[in-house]
């Protein structure tokens, strides 16, 4: 069995952790997203702040009955998508007081994009 966790800085996902019994790797996501975080961090003000760092957290996603493979997590990592327009719209959202900053708040836009 596969657990799978993703690091959130609130609603962006910028890491995804597979673990099993005896092996946990950790990768990055594509680093746009952690260019988005620091974007959107410097507009809602908590860039640098304790507001920034309390905005990190984990996730439980799933767990799969499957082998861990290099084939598989990269399968799993291609599910996520950077969209073109992340940061214009978290951006307006964040703006209109529409916002939701919780993780997985904008996976819809992200996962098989």
């Amino acid at each position: 069995m596969i657990k799978i966790r993703i690091m959130y800085w609130k609603e962006i996902p910028v890491q995804i952790e597979f673990s099993t019994s005896s092996i946990k790797k950790s990768v990055k996501l594509d680093e746009r997203f952690q260019f988005a975080v620091d974007s959107l961090s410097m507009e809602d003000g908590s860039y640098g702040s304790d507001d920034y760092l309390d905005g990190w957290q984990w996730k439980d996603k799933e767990e799969i009955e499957e082998e861990f493979t290099e084939k598989l997590l990269n399968e799993y990592l291609d599910r996520y998508k950077y969209p073109q327009d992340l940061i214009k719209k978290t951006t307006e959202l964040l703006k209109s007081g529409k916002r939701d900053e919780s993780p997985g708040a904008i996976d819809d836009w992200i996962i098989g994009n």
